[in-house]
């Protein structure tokens, strides 16, 4: 069963730049809600 981690930012402060750096770390923004970022990523055992 894949397990995930989970990480909420706010949507003000953070850019492109930003996001793109995560997304190299394996975080997949999965929504965005009243200025909240959800992002999550699979955790390998």
């Amino acid at each position: 069963m894949k397990r995930y981690e989970y990480k909420t930012m706010s949507a003000l402060f953070h850019r492109e730049r930003k996001l793109n750096q995560w997304g190299y770390e394996g975080w997949e923004l999965v929504s965005v809600d009243s200025g909240t970022m959800y992002l999550k990523r699979e955790i390998n055992d």
